[in-house]
């Protein structure tokens, strides 16, 4: 048993320590870093140099849903609510009737190019309906590919859809397992589902506002596995009342996420780390699971799915939810060019296995060789669309000093992020000229991205950065009337203009 857990380290620290240095250079070859791991994957499996026997369905999907949580609930964590708000009866649209509408489309596509039968067919268009949310937010977290309120919209549908295509996917199953059933039944199902995913998920989430909140922990270590435990307890008690626990889980990460919660930072950096290793172990494990011998054989096919879901299921799809909304063509192009694949489809497509055997052999191979062609052509050419379509902005640089705001703002002190304009009184003053309340203090100024600790001497420019603190929250509007008011020339200018109007 220890030599197997040795071999099993070994094994795993390889494939994970080349995973993360390769992975520095899969942008200076266009190649989308989730599709590398993919690669490292089917290298390491029994077709590849590696040689590793891998053929565990079960185990696979129980695993991926463990990644998916992770990586659904941070995908929620990290959408502001506030930039998503205006378009978010948009984003529903995409993340449910867009997944039906590909359904349907794929479904129908496959049944007449193939000899596939239509519940087995549209099992595939609903496999490969939902865009993956790794991918998503891998690809917009390279500050090279920002376009603007498109990037919000995007990432709200692919960390969203994953509840509904998952629903189809079981439905389809039961379908093909046990015959089509009473019509009511699924229904009801269809509402029942969603309706207390989104209860689960609000529930689990208030009660760990006020757990976090309330109850102070001795140790700041305990904060994240507090996080992961109320994470699995929502997804798992949902999963259990008949509910969708990836959307409770989505629920509770946007929630919480947009709240006033202690050690916030913390818990940002924690799950950021846990989706790269989630992506990472679920990425190699998928490869891990296909013999690349298989795929010449189904290619044809695969192609022709691939090429039909993304130059029409998709833009169809999209072009429908967006109907009469704000987005101008330029950016629905890219909505429809950005519906990446990822590992999502591989874990429905594991997820048919299970049920279906080796019956599933053929759709599970379908699906892989259609997310490695979206991938490589989408995923490498997301930047080159955005600029060929012109929703390249230019990103504001962030401040992110290097202190945990939400702990200090449970403290007595106040605090608050500033940004110097043209016309503030603080531009070419000194930090001892602007009359501060006693006890305040300039922490940091961050200027042309770097952080300077200021003294008393130090001089504003335009567009700085800073972190002021006050010794007591209710000091805290009058230091900002500090950085605000009015330069004395400026005074002295008005005064000549309300002279020379007296006089004409």
């Amino acid at each position: 048993m220890e030599q197997f857990l040795n071999n099993f380290l070994l094994g795993s620290s390889i494939l994970l320590l080349l995973s993360v240095v390769l992975s520095k250079s899969s942008s200076r070859f266009g190649l989308p870093v989730l599709i590398l791991f993919l690669i490292i994957g089917m290298l390491a499996g029994s077709d590849g140099i590696g040689g590793i026997n891998f053929s565990n369905f079960e185990l696979t999907h129980s695993l991926s849903l463990v990644a998916l949580c992770l990586i659904i609930f941070t995908g929620g964590f990290e959408t502001p609510f506030n930039k998503i708000k205006r378009d978010f009866g948009r984003g529903v649209a995409l993340s449910s009737l867009g997944v039906v509408f590909t359904t349907l489309l794929v479904g129908g596509f496959t049944h007449l190019i193939t000899d596939i039968g239509i519940l087995e067919s549209l099992l595939i268009g609903a496999i490969l309906s939902a865009t993956d949310a790794a991918a998503v937010f891998s690809a917009f977290k390279d500050p090279n590919t920002q376009v603007g309120d498109v990037k919000n919209i995007l990432r709200f549908e692919s960390g969203s859809n994953d509840p509904m295509a998952y629903f189809l996917v079981s439905v389809l199953l039961g379908f093909i397992e046990q015959g089509i059933g009473d019509v009511k039944d699924t229904a009801f199902l269809l509402f029942s589902n969603p309706a207390i995913g989104l209860a689960g998920g609000w529930v689990i989430a208030r009660a760990f506002i006020l757990i976090n909140n309330v109850i102070k922990l001795d140790y700041n270590g305990l904060y994240p596995p507090l996080t992961i435990a109320a994470l699995f307890l929502g997804y798992s008690v949902t999963t259990k009342l008949g509910g969708n626990g990836f959307l409770a889980v989505y629920v509770f990460g946007m929630i919480i996420g947009n709240k006033k919660i202690l050690h916030k930072n913390l818990l940002t950096l924690f799950f950021d780390g846990m989706t790269w290793l989630s992506q990472i172990g679920l990425f190699v494990m998928l490869g891990l699971l296909v013999f690349p011998s298989r795929l010449p054989s189904i290619a044809p096919t695969g192609l022709l799915i691939a090429v039909f879901l993304t130059f029409a299921a998709r833009p169809i799809s999209v072009f429908l939810c967006l109907v009469k909304s704000r987005f101008n063509l330029n950016e629905k192009i890219f909505v429809s060019w950005a519906g990446l694949k990822g590992a999502t489809p591989i874990v429905f497509a594991s997820f048919a296995a299970t049920h279906m055997g080796e019956r599933a052999h053929t759709i599970f191979d379908i699906v892989f060789f259609v997310v490695i062609i979206s991938a490589l052509i989408q995923g490498s050419t997301l930047k080159i669309m955005a600029r060929k379509l012109g929703l390249i902005v230019e990103q504001e640089d962030e401040a992110n000093f290097p202190v945990d705001l939400e702990l200090l703002e449970q403290t007595k002190h106040g605090i608050v992020q500033l940004e110097i304009r043209e016309t503030d009184f603080a531009v070419d003053n000194r930090v001892v000229d602007l009359g501060l309340p006693t006890g305040s203090v300039v922490l940091f100024i961050k200027r042309h991205g770097a952080f300077i600790i200021p003294d008393g001497a130090t001089v504003f420019e335009k567009g700085d950065k800073i972190l002021l603190v006050t010794k007591l929250k209710e000091e805290l509007e009058k230091a900002q009337e500090c950085f605000i008011k009015k330069k004395i020339e400026d005074l002295i200018e008005e005064v000549d203009d309300t002279e020379e109007l007296k006089v004409a």
